[in-house]
């Protein structure tokens, strides 16, 4: 029960296009029952033809005496040929009407299914966008992925599910039961007999199938997560040989893939036979013992053709119902997974009273900072502070916890002790959002996005975009002799992650993208490290001019590259191992020198 609760969560906030959908499935349960009773009064006529009076006796149904009555004072009037054609035309117009009303039905539960689905594809985004940057690295994004993708398109399966369970099934079984007890009420209570027999059968069945579906939508992700893997790493594949050893990977995945969906699909298939068996079984007990009623004459023939008609007609309704629960039960094992992905905290949100940051006008403030990613300190007690208009420039061997610092500093993550602020102002009080606004990132991978070079350097900036500001920009990032040689110029797209442009056309870029924000503060995290030395030199030119009169934190990776800065902290194992400007740090003799004097060596 709480699975279907759950769901239909989902569709409560269209009230108005369920009670449309309600309103026509009741219509069209009355305009369904209507035709296929129309064929007992058919019978009647067909069959009666040598009659003088009614076919009825003392014992049958009051109901159907009225109206064997009033057909027969109908044929005496008019002829049998003209009841029958009647009855035919009668036929046709209930077939249009149930038709029609069933289409409409139709529509308005399209119209909920994807409404949900829009619903459900913009919270999890808006999530994703909201989730801080430590969920991603826990995470694989071909999970996530299919979780965005197929999960989301098992829960759309499962309103239609919902929606025939608790609107439309029930309906039409409720209406038929209805008509049934008015014609027998002896055989319908035979029939309900075994009702609780089916149902237990297909619970069971569902039950499992939940289980199975989770398991099954798990294993998607994973194999999702290999292919993007596969084309994210397609070149260093091809160099190293390793097709054979990704395809093996990829067919062990397959192929548990493919086990775990047979199971889940032997358990869903077997719900519609099963239903349809104990349904025909149950008719065929009902023709037995209805063929003896009639026998005893307690009711006419044609009535009981009529009842098992009708009763034939819930068998459709019961199998939807079925359907419904196994649908249910696949779409609550998605949603499950999607819940994972919204229900994930927010480790680095803002406060319920922010302060305000309007600007940058002092200093920055790195306080007694420790931070582990997964519980063990990678800083341990780092302490300086930046002046504005400062450089300062954080190098040491990887894995010292150079970006980690960065990061804090770009609130990606916050620290488990102590204080990063800006202007005496803890970034834990402010607005995410306002923290981000004074700061420009350029980083060793330049990330530009499938779009325009134009839209890529003016990110974030949701105004009317100002030509001149970007071509001082694209200038000023030595990317305007590469943007004007193209005939699109700055609407020319870049591809995926860039891939049309050279290492160094994207880092221009990106450089163009932070001048064009004009940010007070900048992080620079190796922005040149993975640069041939032609680009390098560009690169390097456009991140001077792009330093000037702001305040930056530089990671550096070529020593040399930070010659000029106002202050160096050499990190070392998570601490500040020494610091001062390039000088004083040669003069002392200490990390920083020997960090130089391996790289002139080499």
């Amino acid at each position: 029960m709480s699975k279907f609760r759950e769901i239909w969560g989902l569709v409560s906030g269209y009230r108005a296009s369920i009670g449309v959908n309600f309103l026509f499935n009741i219509l069209n349960a009355i305009f369904s029952l209507f035709t296929f009773l129309a064929v007992v009064p058919f019978l009647y006529v067909l069959f009666r033809v040598n009659s003088t009076g009614p076919a009825t006796n003392a014992n049958s149904n009051a109901l159907w005496q009225w109206a064997s009555t009033s057909l027969d004072a109908f044929i005496a009037a008019n002829g049998q040929g003209m009841a029958l054609a009647l009855m035919c035309v009668f036929i046709v117009v209930l077939a249009l009407l149930k038709n029609l009303v069933n289409y409409l039905s139709l529509l308005s539960i399209a119209k909920i299914r994807t409404s949900v689905s829009r619903d459900m594809r913009e919270k999890l985004y808006q999530k994703i966008l909201d989730l801080p940057v430590a969920y991603f690295t826990n995470e694989r994004k071909g999970d996530i992925i299919s979780r965005m993708t197929n999960d989301l398109m098992e829960i759309e399966f499962s309103v239609i599910g919902t929606l025939e369970a608790l609107l439309k099934s029930p309906v039409m079984i409720v209406i038929s039961l209805a008509t049934l007890i008015v014609i027998s009420w002896k055989l319908t209570l035979f029939a309900f007999l075994f009702l609780p027999i089916s149902g237990f059968l297909i619970s069971r069945i569902a039950k499992s199938l939940k289980n199975a579906a989770k398991r099954g939508k798990g294993s998607l992700g994973d194999l999702i997560s290999i292919i993007e893997e596969t084309l994210t790493g397609n070149r260093i594949v091809k160099v190293f040989n390793a097709e054979r050893q990704f395809k093996a990977r990829f067919d062990a995945m397959n192929d548990s893939y493919f086990r775990l969906m047979h199971r889940l699909y032997r358990r869903e298939y077997l719900s519609s036979p099963m239903s349809e068996f104990i349904s025909l079984i149950v008719i065929s007990i009902l023709l037995f013992v209805g063929g003896r009623i009639v026998i005893s004459g307690e009711m006419g023939g044609e009535l009981l053709i009529g009842y098992l008609v009708v009763f034939s007609q819930i068998i459709q309704p019961a199998r939807a119902f079925s359907d419904a629960i196994f649908k249910i039960s696949k779409g609550a094992a998605s949603l499950e997974r999607i819940n994972e992905i919204l229900d994930a905290p927010l480790t680095v949100k803002d406060p319920e009273h922010p302060v305000s940051l309007p600007g940058f006008n002092d200093r920055i403030e790195f306080s007694n900072i420790l931070f582990g990613y997964y519980g063990d300190p990678v800083i341990h007690d780092i302490s300086f502070t930046i002046e504005k208009g400062q450089t300062v420039a954080l190098v040491g061997p990887s894995g010292s916890g150079k970006s980690t610092l960065a990061s804090l500093l770009a609130r990606f993550y916050d620290p488990l002790e102590g204080e990063v602020s800006i202007d005496g102002v803890s970034l834990r009080d402010c607005r995410v959002a306002d923290v981000r606004s004074l700061m420009g990132f350029v980083s060793q991978e330049s990330i530009l996005f499938n779009d325009s070079i134009k839209n890529n350097i003016a990110l974030g900036n949701e105004g009317v975009m100002d030509e001149y500001r970007m071509a001082e920009s694209a200038r000023m990032a030595n990317a305007e002799e590469f943007i004007l040689t193209n005939p699109e110029q700055y609407d020319y797209k870049v591809g995926d992650g860039g891939n049309k442009l050279s290492g160094g056309q994207k880092q221009r870029i990106a450089i163009a993208r932070a001048l064009y924000k004009n940010p007070p503060i900048l992080i620079l995290d190796e922005a040149t490290s993975a640069l041939d030395t032609q680009s390098e030199q560009l690169v390097q030119e456009a991140i001077y001019k792009l330093m000037e009169n702001r305040t930056s934190l530089v990671i550096a990776h070529r020593l040399s590259t930070i010659k000029k800065a106002d202050k160096i902290i050499v990190i070392q194992a998570g601490t500040i191992a020494e610091q001062g400007t390039h000088e004083e740090l040669m003069n002392a003799n200490g990390v920083y020198k020997k960090l130089v004097d391996m790289q002139n060596f080499a």
